[in-house]
């Protein structure tokens, strides 16, 4: 077990996530993230829904086969290069955010369209989806902090309801063929994915999370008001407060 240093605490004010210059709050309620990945899904899936009307475009130009796969194999990896680019800067605080968008891509684009999306991707398209998985992946390192081990983290069955939500949202869509399962798969790869990157920060955060918790929502709940603190004397008072609450 590696030694403990009181620096590798993550920064309870620090913004770990930035998008067209607005800062979101570093610490929610267990409502609240729920309730923001709620406003999240149904924008995802539309950036879905986009690429597959754009891949589904009949052929302007016939390369199915004629370039070799390794060639194929390319145009893929720079494709990669460049949706982990736009991620980088966007990336919430969690290590292998890079790579679950090189697995995402690897998802949502097949073999036999990697031409085509060269052809059929624009920046703007890009741009949406990288800025709503770093969001998303935001929210799961946010919900860290409400899991009490990796067991919890994992929850099959909550995994198994997100991949259901999905598919329920793509199932609006007209003139998509396949959609729904489309969509299922991507988010097959995303829930496990985003699960893997929650675990990884739990590990590397502990046994900071606990104090980051409690002084975080402590801040929180100072910096609103919250009904639940008001006539506490102090912060300490507060903090004693959120400790009993989230021990």
């Amino acid at each position: 077990m590696s030694e403990y240093h009181p620096a590798d605490e993550p920064d309870p004010i620090a913004p770990f996530c930035r998008m067209y210059h607005l800062e979101f709050p570093e610490y929610l309620s267990l409502d609240e993230i729920r309730g923001e990945m709620d406003l999240i899904e149904p924008q995802l899936v539309d950036v879905l829904a986009e690429h597959r009307y754009a891949m589904d475009i009949p052929k302007m130009v016939n390369v199915k086969n004629e370039l070799p796969l390794v060639r194929i194999a390319d145009i893929r990896l720079a494709q990669i290069d460049r949706l982990q680019e736009l991620a980088e800067p966007l990336n919430p605080g969690l290590d292998g955010f890079e790579d679950l968008i090189e697995d995402l891509h690897r998802a949502m684009v097949t073999t036999e369209e990697v031409v085509r999306y060269d052809f059929r991707c624009t920046p703007e398209r890009e741009q949406r989806l990288v800025g709503l998985l770093a969001d998303r992946c935001r929210l799961v390192r946010q919900a860290a902090f409400f899991k009490r081990d990796l067991d919890e983290s994992s929850a099959p069955q909550r995994q198994a309801r997100n991949i259901a939500n999905a598919r329920n949202l793509a199932s609006v869509y007209e003139g998509l063929e396949g959609f729904e399962d489309y969509v299922a798969g991507v988010y097959s790869v995303l829930v496990p994915g985003s699960v893997t990157l929650q675990q990884k920060f739990l590990q590397k955060t502990s046994p900071a999370a606990y104090r980051h918790r409690v002084r975080g929502i402590s801040t929180l709940l100072m910096e609103r008001q919250d009904d639940r603190i008001l006539g506490l004397p102090d912060e300490s008072a507060v903090k004693e407060f959120v400790r009993d609450k989230v021990a």
